[in-house]
């Protein structure tokens, strides 16, 4: 449906990324909730300085920030430029999953997916945490979209030995690394979140990729960021985000080239 033509298309993504940047703000909000320890069910929307609690054309996702010139309206206080960028990236990453999946189960999958990324990543960077919640979360999109995808129990088991594969493994590796060099190197959280991402990826080519690709992208955030030490799940839940949507693609061409 979404390629029937251009009009259609333009129309179908611009709606997605207006969706996206909304999750891309629920998001944030929900990563803060969590490292605060806040209640992520109740309470509404605050400016974090004065308290005041957000009206409708303060909570608009992209251009609320924007027309506000990055302060808040009632107390003149500076909002970090991170929530403009967390709902640009929502919204850029639904346009890339609609464009890729069309309107499917599998878009739905990859959008709800994305999100939850995208909560790990703003909760590892504040507080070197991923909350197992959000790892549960995970699991239960795969379970819950999957059954509705063509043959739903060969892909469950699938994803659940590449799952178990890639954690299992990543675990071994790590402790056999910390008892080596006796420092730490992969925490508890970005080994569960190996495993929560492996039930996603399609086959042993794509958990190659993913693992190459996670570990070029620490070293180039690490670069950018000037420091030695910085958390690795944004890294890993980038990684898993670009496998989701060409996964497939990046396996088709290396194999191809034999």
């Amino acid at each position: 449906m979404l390629h029937i033509s251009f009009g259609i298309t333009a129309y179908i993504l611009f709606i997605t990324f207006i969706l996206g940047c909304c999750l891309g703000s629920f998001a944030d909000c929900m990563a803060v909730r969590l490292v605060s320890g806040q209640s992520v069910l109740s309470g509404r929307s605050h400016c974090d300085s004065c308290g005041h609690v957000l009206g409708v054309l303060d909570l608009f996702p992209v251009l609320s920030w924007l027309l506000l010139k990055g302060k808040c309206r009632y107390c003149g206080a500076k909002i970090p430029p991170e929530s403009f960028i967390t709902e640009l990236i929502a919204g850029i990453g639904c346009c890339l999953v609609v464009y890729r999946y069309d309107l499917s189960v599998m878009s739905l999958q990859g959008i709800l997916l994305g999100l939850i990324l995208l909560i790990v990543s703003l909760t590892d960077l504040h507080s070197w945490i991923i909350p197992d919640r959000l790892h549960v979360a995970g699991v239960l999109v795969f379970l819950a979209t999957t059954v509705f995808m063509p043959d739903p129990l060969h892909n469950i088991l699938r994803g659940l030995l590449l799952g178990i594969a890639l954690g299992g493994g990543m675990l071994v590796l790590s402790l056999l690394f910390d008892r080596l060099t006796g420092k730490e190197s992969l925490g508890g959280g970005d080994i569960k979140l190996f495993f929560m991402t492996g039930l996603y990826l399609g086959s042993a080519w794509e958990i190659l990729f993913y693992l190459i690709l996670s570990c070029l992208l620490g070293l180039g955030f690490a670069t950018l960021r000037k420091t030695q030490k910085l958390p690795f799940g944004p890294s890993i839940a980038a990684a898993c985000f670009i496998m989701i949507v060409y996964g497939d693609v990046m396996t088709r061409w290396y194999t191809g080239l034999f």
